[in-house]
């Protein structure tokens, strides 16, 4: 893990979601139009840390229309090629485009980013399933993020870096609110991509659970699922209970959101953008309204 430069103390948390993540880049485009970049430190997971890199490169509505555009097309989401063995999501195609299509090309260099930015991507180790907390700026910003987004078992290569096998961040630390802690930050705003009662919890995989024990494919699949479990609470009883000197803010939807973390509509991912930027704007209110009264 790269060591986090010195920064402010003021740290931007994202969660992932697949596309759901079109909520996060509605807030993040209300915070570029006002111009509102404290942050010193950002760190997102999967579709969270694609977000802040459009954010850090300030790129409105970059985002919007990668999620938009590029995974609602048949090359990025193949379900028959999953039923024939293959992955679900291509990756690969999908980075390329953000690489080198000019339609949908990244809108800056990526050696403007610097690693003074503090921007990481969260990835987890497909063996350990240990996190690792990826410094994302320059010619490491299209594999770290990549990485980040390896949905596990939907795209079964995962991203191979520094001898480590890397897969979706999700699994090891779906919102990593306090690792921003660990390296400092004081004030932390986390976006989230479901309502803020939602404990991470899956009724459906709970019932499957003794199923699933007994199928060996599927073993690892529950392992990684526990695992998210725990982390999720874990994280969730940091936001709600910070120690002393910490403050969180969350910026999460009011409702469940129409968009789904594949599949999702045009229609549902208008929906969840115009979300986002409502809840975005609210924030920004009431960030005013503390700074007014602290003067």
């Amino acid at each position: 893990m790269s060591v986090v430069h010195q920064h402010n103390g003021f740290a931007l948390v994202a969660e992932g979601g697949g596309q759901k993540g079109i909520f996060t880049a509605g807030v993040l485009d209300i915070f570029l139009k006002h111009q509102f970049w404290p942050f010193g430190l950002k760190v997102g997971v999967s579709a969270g840390a694609q977000n802040l890199a459009a954010y850090c490169a300030r790129a409105s509505r970059y985002a919007h229309s990668a999620i938009a555009e590029l995974t609602t097309t048949q090359q990025f989401f193949q379900p028959a090629k999953f039923f024939m063995g293959g992955n679900l999501i291509d990756l690969d195609w999908y980075f390329h485009q953000v690489e080198h299509d000019d339609d949908f090309k990244f809108p800056t260099d990526p050696a403007d980013l610097t690693p003074e930015s503090n921007f990481y991507s969260v990835a987890t180790d497909a063996e350990s399933l240990k996190a690792h907390y990826l410094h994302t700026y320059g010619s490491n910003l299209f594999p770290h993020l990549k990485a980040s987004s390896a949905i596990p078992f939907l795209y079964k290569p995962g991203v191979v870096l520094d001898g480590h096998r890397l897969i979706d961040g999700g699994v090891a630390d779906p919102i990593p609110v306090r690792w921003a802690y660990e390296q400092g930050a004081r004030d932390i705003v986390v976006i989230r991509t479901v309502p803020p009662d939602f404990d991470g919890q899956s009724p459906m995989l709970d019932r499957l659970k003794p199923i699933l024990r007994r199928v060996k494919q599927s073993q690892r699949m529950l392992e990684m699922y526990l695992l998210y479990q725990e982390r999720y609470a874990q994280a969730l009883e940091f936001i709600r209970h910070p120690p002393e000197g910490v403050r969180v803010w969350e910026i999460a939807p009011t409702e469940d959101l129409k968009s789904m973390v594949l599949g999702s509509t045009s229609q549902m991912l208008s929906h969840d953008y115009l979300m986002g930027k409502r809840e975005g704007a609210r924030f920004l209110r009431q960030w005013r309204r503390e700074q007014r009264k602290q003067a």
